[in-house]
């Protein structure tokens, strides 16, 4: 496993052979002394727009371009002026005719929705739970939101009028949907500190795939309008179907790392450390080539193996975070999960976090 100190690995560039299947599931941390020595293994590291710049340079981000953008502050250590330095470097990198977009997924409606209240949507209020970079470019003035009853998303620039004026009613993976808006534009996805578990291309990728355990859900909810007014619509949704227990999945759960991990050993995915964090860069089309490809082999590309629910896919770079358990608006527990070269550089880092060094699975597990 790289470490990832002061290097970048850009895409199709060669990467250590991995030769194991991760060693230690989340439940069973690595001890924190195995954890790779990282920028201050006492604090925080320091980052600066120029550093930001850099690293959006390294792994491929270039002017004119669309890009999506999944992030986490902590994992950069310091970043000198917080979340909206991470956004002007990143506007930065993609000029003027460029465009940065961010999800701004609202987990809150989904408990309004169980209370059997007729949700209000409201795009120009709701906040962004995907985290203080989402949230930051969402209340800029010339961000543009999506209309959308969970996955909505904010864009600025050249082509965020295209991506957010698309039909709130379709399911949000529909190829008329932003997402579809975003692939014929040639998105570049860029994690920020995070894995493919955050990555909802690969969602999108599962809905191209037309896998059998989700499906398109219809929601009637009442949409503020951007004049004030409340209209009474429907909106699309995409969500697991039960599985005969009852439960999400059954005995399978999602694991993007599976397919994500093979996406890079195409040589596809970019790789750097920025400050703390490890970045990553790739083209959505990309993506969506190899899963639709591998899911007509095995649908559950996405998912871990039978029985496995517990497993996540080791990857090669950095080592893995997961914070204590918390709630998400829905009244949901999970867990922060982040990519970094030092867990103790994490800004905010406590010691009942948990820290996994990955094993790197030599080839695919079997289905």
């Amino acid at each position: 496993m790289s470490n990832l100190v002061g290097i970048g690995r850009p895409a199709g560039a060669a990467r250590p052979e991995a030769t194991h299947r991760m060693r230690n599931a989340p439940q069973d941390p690595a001890p924190q002394d195995s954890a790779p020595s990282g920028p201050t293994p006492s604090g925080p590291s320091h980052v600066t727009r120029t550093d930001l710049v850099a690293g959006f340079d390294r792994i491929g981000l270039r002017p004119g371009q669309v890009a999506l953008v999944h992030s986490a502050m902590r994992p950069f250590g310091h970043v000198e002026g917080g979340a909206e330095t991470v956004v002007d470097a990143l506007l930065d990198v993609l000029g003027p005719r460029g465009t940065l977009v961010v999800p701004t997924f609202t987990f809150a409606h989904e408990a309004t929705t169980a209370a059997g209240d007729r949700l209000l949507i409201d795009p120009a209020n709701d906040p962004s739970e995907m985290g203080t970079i989402s949230e930051t470019v969402r209340r800029r003035p010339d961000a543009r939101r999506t209309a959308a009853f969970r996955h909505s998303f904010a864009a600025i620039g050249r082509r965020a009028e295209p991506i957010a004026s698309v039909d709130h009613g379709l399911a949000p993976f529909d190829l008329r949907s932003a997402f579809g808006v975003m692939l014929a534009l040639d998105a570049q996805v860029v994690l920020l500190g995070v894995t493919y578990a955050r990555s909802t291309s690969h969602h999108f990728a599962e809905w191209l795939s037309e896998v059998p355990y989700r499906h398109a859900v219809v929601r009637e909810v009442r949409l503020r309008q951007p004049d004030g007014s409340i209209i009474e619509t429907t909106m699309g949704d995409y969500q697991p179907r039960p599985s005969p227990d009852g439960s999400y999945y059954g005995s399978r759960a999602t694991d993007f790392n599976r397919l994500g991990l093979m996406l890079e050993r195409t040589g596809a995915v970019s790789v750097t450390p920025i400050g703390n964090a490890i970045v990553r860069r790739f083209a959505m089309r990309s993506l969506i080539e190899l899963a639709v490809a591998e899911a007509e082999r095995d649908h559950n590309i996405f998912r871990t193996p039978e029985g496995q629910k517990a497993h996540i896919t080791g990857l090669p770079d950095g080592v893995f975070v997961f914070s204590h358990e918390i709630r998400d608006a829905a009244g949901r527990p999970e867990t922060h999960f982040w990519n970094v070269v030092n867990p103790r550089a994490v800004a905010g880092f406590r010691d009942d976090w948990r820290v996994v060094v990955p094993d790197v699975p030599a080839a695919d597990p079997a289905p």
